[in-house]
Formats: structure tokens, sequence, C-alpha cells
């Protein structure tokens, strides 16, 4: 039986190898970590093995010609896009990198995210840099990558105005509090495709990819309950280049499960555009596809 992405053990890096990493950038530079992470990634496509069928079987689905030239591509960019996240944690990425539309829409906005591109490095570029930027970025994450997350930014001993949260432990105080710091200008970035290990059960199914997919009920009602501006967002590579894709929910309906059945349809749609356009920066390595 396929895994989810939760029940898969993790291959990525620990936060000793986040420090040393770190380390490694500060005293050689750029060009040794990504020659590292070629390799990282050069031995787990060898070896993780369904995360690499996972991959392989997206790509069929697609209808593209060799698939394991396609996956190697996606596992590489993301060892790339890690890379990137690092550079942007140590304060190093330039404004003049991305594209930025509607700097406006980053206060007080709740942000549901997609696993196409890279988001994360925006959420240090809002801290570091000289931008009209909110006051904190408030991020939801699975319980362990959530526990290196903090340990890593605590290890840069930079000022970061930013707050990680276990996204399994939403709690009715956690609910008032992000709340309270919505009203007060911050954001909120939350994914809306993956199914947290604790709530399997409080899912949707949507057609994605022309494939019945399972997708998160909790983001969506999450965004909703806060009642301020959701949008949608994707932050993707294009050459040395970062474009920043939103789109902001509407919905003229007056009953929230009407609301909430309009986010689903609207969040599928963007997570599906932002993947055709984007296919070997789509970072999901486990089997979505369960009905194929």
């Amino acid at each position: 039986m396929p895994k989810n992405w939760f029940q898969m053990s993790e291959q990525g890096a620990g936060a000793k190898r986040l420090i040393l990493t770190k380390y490694i950038y500060l005293w050689f530079g750029e060009i040794p970590v990504r020659i590292i992470a070629f390799f990282v990634v050069l031995s787990v496509f060898i070896t993780a093995r369904e995360r690499r069928k996972a991959s392989e079987k997206f790509f069929k689905i697609l209808n593209k010609k060799f698939v394991i030239l396609h996956s190697f591509i996606q596992f590489l960019n993301y060892g790339n896009s890690l890379v990137d996240k690092f550079i942007s944690f140590l304060g190093k990425l330039k404004p003049e990198k991305f594209e930025l539309s509607n700097p406006e829409i980053y206060h007080g906005a709740f942000f549901i995210t997609t696993h196409v591109g890279n988001v994360e490095i925006l959420r240090t570029l809002f801290q570091i840099k000289n931008l009209d930027h909110p006051k904190r970025v408030n991020v939801f994450l699975q319980g362990s990558a959530c526990e290196r997350f903090n340990h890593f930014l605590n290890s840069l001993k930079l000022k970061l105005n930013i707050d990680a949260f276990p996204v399994e432990k939403v709690s009715a105080e956690t609910s008032i509090m992000i709340s309270d710091r919505l009203k007060d200008g911050e954001i909120v970035f939350m994914a809306g495709d993956r199914v947290s290990s604790e709530n399997t059960n409080k899912v949707y199914e949507a057609d994605f990819l022309n494939h019945k997919v399972a997708f998160p009920l909790g983001t969506l009602r999450f965004a909703l309950m806060m009642n301020v501006p959701i949008y949608f967002i994707v932050c993707a590579k294009e050459g040395n280049k970062f474009k920043v894709y939103t789109e902001q929910f509407v919905s003229e309906r007056t009953k929230k499960s009407e609301i909430l059945h309009d986010l689903q349809i609207s969040y599928v749609r963007f997570l599906e555009k932002y993947t055709l356009k984007y296919p070997h920066q789509f970072y999901n390595f486990y089997d979505l596809f369960q009905d194929k």
C-alpha cells in the first residue's frame, strides 16, 4: 500500500547537518555547497526508491518521455532550492532577485502555500531586507520539521521575526493568538496540499491532474475562521530570479459550507495551474495519485 508523506522516513538534513552546511557556506561560499547538494541529491535519488517511484509516476501522469531524467531534474531542483533557502536565511539573498508583485498584500493576510517552488525563502526576505514587510511571519510546519527549523533559526543568531508552529497541534489558544496577530498586521503561511498525520480523516477529495487526490480541510477551515484576506501563493525560480505568484480568494456565497467548497475548488485550480507551469519544482515526493 502506498505511503503518505508523513509515513516516509526523513532523508533530509537534520539539525546538525543544517548547521554544518551553514559554516561551509560562510567559510567557502555558495559553489561548494551546491556541489555537495548535487552529490547528496544523487545519493538520495539512487537510494530513495519510494520517492523516486512517486516522482516518476507524476511525470508519467504528465505524459512526459524519459521520466527518469525528468525525475532527476526534479530532485536536483529540490536540492538547489534548499541551498537557496540557506542563502535566504543567512540574509544573503538580494531583493532584486525577486519579482514580488502587490507588496501591499503582505499585511494581515493568510497565505495558503503549496509545495510548488520555494515559498519558504519569502519568510526571511520579509524580515531582513529593506522592504515594506509585515511585523512577523507565522509559519505552520510538520512537528519534526518545525523543531529542526526553530533549532536552525536559533543557531543563526539573527533577529528574525519568524514564529514556527507544529501544524498537528493547532488549539483554540493558537487560533486566538494567530487571529490577534493577523489583526496587528502579521501574516500566516500554511500549506494546503499535505494531509496532517493527526487529521487523516479531515480531508476532501478533488480532481487534480485528472485524478482524485486527498487534500487537508484543516488549513482551509483555519484560514476562513481568521476572517482576513486569503491568498494562494507560489514562489518559483526562473533562471536566477524568483517569481512570486499570488491569487486572492473571493467568494460571493454567504453560507459557510458553500464558501468552503469554493475555497477547495479555487485552491486546487491554483495548485494545478502552477504544477503544470513548473512541474520540475513540484516538491511532493510521495504518491499523491493513489487511485492509479
